[in-house]
């Protein structure tokens, strides 16, 4: 049985095929000169096989250790070939020639068989990004100050502070904790503009102050404004004032409310929290990376909240009804909207797409229909559109000062942060 393994193994060898797998995971730690070394290769020959320039790797990267010869064409060796000239002919280096059939020496046999690797291609740029958010979670049955501390790789005393007890012993079952999470998410494109650009035009001949905001740059936050720090709706303020509080680099008008308690009559998502929910259909969300969409609202449609409602999103606020959807005018709408008012001529705000990392906030005193309203925002490039509180309610402002304020106090606003250095959270 010996003699049979080393048969098999001489065979195996001779074939030049190697017996480790063709790829590895990059750990913790690790650097490109453990990886080739644990392989039996040079530093160049893994750069070479897996197209690197550099020597930065990540954890979690995939790695070529060596060429799978299942996909890869094979060459028989002719009188008078070298491993130089194999590999010219090839379009790659000896060293991937060599790596890609486990060879140590430069020495061929006539009829040898070779492994020839695909012709190397530049690095390609990595599609995702790791990064930090903080979302609430329950405290299980199972759960101790311990395990939780272990499992977001905190200490006891950094779970205590970032919740705010005075002692982790309040760490018990049903509780809700914020802890930090590492999330993969897509590497953002390069910014196209100024993270926040403002503009007074007169689409259609309608005067309009348009505020486009561009979601590439990392350090845009564009959230609910409240009047109170506590995350409660009980009164209101005009735009202007919540601007001038807040510090938002433009802030417009956000949805509909009850016009005595100021309670939003839709969803509304912030700082990991479902803070009100309703039927409105429709809602703005924003990931913690800055991906904006226009999605349906599960509330809406359970008619009631879930736990999971809006998992994974930073920001919410459901709004309607949908006035442009892929660039058409919209003109039958939920019946969730039956207030003749809102149908008539009147001041209007929107927020609109033009594409996921484009984000487009229109505010008019001009008195217009919804579909008036769907047309401006048509000719001003944006592809899907919801409107916000309209009438009285209406306004926009740019740097801490309102350009057209509100007639009203409202619920509240939504703001457009730059330069935010602060946590990032997912619900």
């Amino acid at each position: 049985m010996r003699r049979l393994l080393s048969l098999l193994l001489l065979v195996s060898l001779g074939s030049g095929l190697a017996l480790t797998p063709p790829t590895v995971t990059v750990k913790s730690g690790d650097t490109l000169y453990k990886i080739a070394t644990r392989a039996g290769l040079g530093v160049a020959q893994l750069q070479q096989l897996n197209g690197l320039t550099g020597t930065t790797i990540r954890a979690g990267q995939v790695l070529r250790v060596r060429a799978v010869t299942s996909s890869a064409p094979n060459y028989t060796v002719r009188a008078g070939d070298t491993l130089r000239r194999i590999a010219a002919r090839a379009g790659v280096s000896v060293a991937a020639l060599k790596a890609a059939n486990g060879l140590r020496g430069d020495a061929l046999q006539r009829g040898q068989r070779l492994s020839v690797p695909p012709a190397a291609r530049p690095a390609l740029r990595p599609t995702t990004e790791v990064r930090t958010v903080y979302s609430y979670v329950w405290v299980g049955v199972k759960d101790t100050p311990q395990v939780l501390a272990a499992r977001y790789r905190l200490s006891l005393d950094g779970l205590r502070r970032l919740n705010g007890l005075s002692t982790y012993r309040a760490v018990v079952p049903g509780k809700k904790l914020l802890v930090p999470m590492r999330v993969p998410v897509p590497i953002p494109p390069r910014p196209q503009r100024q993270p926040v650009t403002f503009k007074r035009l007169k689409p259609l001949n309608v005067p309009v102050q348009i505020a486009n905001v561009d979601l590439r740059w990392r350090d845009v936050l564009v959230a609910p404004v409240l009047p109170s720090r506590r995350l409660t709706f009980s009164t209101g303020a005009r735009v202007g004032d919540l601007a001038r509080r807040s510090g938002a680099r433009v802030l417009v008008n956000g949805s509909y409310f009850h016009p005595q308690s100021y309670a939003p009559a839709g969803d509304i998502v912030t700082q990991g929290r479902l803070l009100t929910w309703g039927r409105i259909p429709q809602a703005l969300t924003i990931t913690p990376d800055n991906r904006a969409a226009f999605r349906v609202s599960a509330v809406a449609a359970l008619g009631r909240p879930l736990d999971t409602s809006w998992a994974g999103l930073e920001t919410v606020v459901a709004t309607g009804p949908r006035i442009l959807s892929g660039g058409q005018v919209v003109t039958r709408y939920s019946t969730v909207f039956r207030d003749p008012a809102l149908f008539g001529r009147a001041a209007r705000s929107a927020v609109g797409l033009i594409g996921n990392r484009d984000l487009v906030f229109v505010s008019t005193h001009a008195r217009l229909t919804t579909t008036e309203m769907g047309k401006v925002m048509t000719r001003l490039g944006v592809r899907d559109a919801l409107l916000l509180d309209g009438g009285s309610s209406a306004g926009i402002a740019w740097n801490g000062r309102a350009v057209l304020d509100s007639v009203r106090k409202v619920s509240y606003g939504i703001g457009v942060f730059t330069e935010y250095a602060g946590r990032r959270y997912v619900k």
